[in-house]
């Protein structure tokens, strides 16, 4: 049975661990993994296929961002599309075969060890804290303290208003598709164990993609927005 409310494998005093932020730890792992050893593995003369299979994908979705967003800056795209990639690898992670199968006594209590990441609303709402904070503080590096005229205007509250309701839209959205998913497979299987889940799981990949380049391209135009002049 899952619970809304993720549950808690390790406490103490100074820290509690839940099964979803471990999930998180363990998409940050694989992606440090991957990173380390494509970075090992880099040759200019004679690429490996997967060097050629990621450069031509990074090239294609920057040049496609750089149109759309008007941005010419690599290291604001980097942080951008680094919310895609890593809530692609959480999203899919989830529906690895496997992966909520592991279980541990917790407090005469059986619970799962792992969960898939943004099925906790803390999980999300952290994410999009880190997007709107970062987007707030990437726009007033590049204008200074001239960005605060937006919040002194007339309708100052109204952008005021605009930025908490970007949190509440960025958190919602992906935990209410990523959690809705995992009760649907959780169900399926449960009703019918073997065959039928598979047209379920194939679109849990799918949502899974759309979820992450959601993020990442409502990110990017609440960037382009925030760094206009207007």
């Amino acid at each position: 049975m899952i619970s809304l409310k993720p549950e808690v494998i390790f406490e103490n005093n100074f820290l509690k661990v839940t099964n979803t932020l471990l999930a998180g730890f363990v998409a940050v792992l694989i992606l440090i993994v991957f990173s380390f050893i494509l970075r090992k593995n880099l040759k200019e003369k004679q690429p490996l296929k997967i060097q050629l299979l990621m450069e031509i994908i990074f090239e294609k979705v920057y040049n496609f961002w750089q149109e759309t967003t008007g941005i010419k800056n690599i290291k604001i795209f980097a942080f951008c599309f680094s919310f895609f990639i890593y809530i692609l690898i959480s999203n899919w992670l989830g529906i690895f075969p496997g992966f909520g199968s592991i279980y541990l006594k917790h407090h005469e209590e059986k619970i799962h060890l792992l969960r898939t990441a943004y099925s906790d609303l803390n999980m999300a709402l952290a994410l999009a804290l880190i997007s709107v904070g970062a987007i707030n503080l990437i726009a007033l590096s590049k204008k200074s303290f001239h960005y605060f005229r937006r919040f002194l205007n007339p309708i100052g509250v109204l952008e005021i208003i605009s930025e908490f309701s970007k949190i509440i839209s960025f958190s919602f959205r992906l935990f209410g598709n990523i959690f809705a998913g995992e009760v649907l497979i959780l169900t399926i299987s449960f009703l019918m164990a073997f065959l039928a889940p598979l047209p379920f799981l194939f679109l849990e990949i799918f949502v899974g993609f759309v979820q992450a380049l959601i993020f990442f391209a409502l990110t990017s135009v609440f960037l382009r927005v925030a760094l206009s002049e207007h």
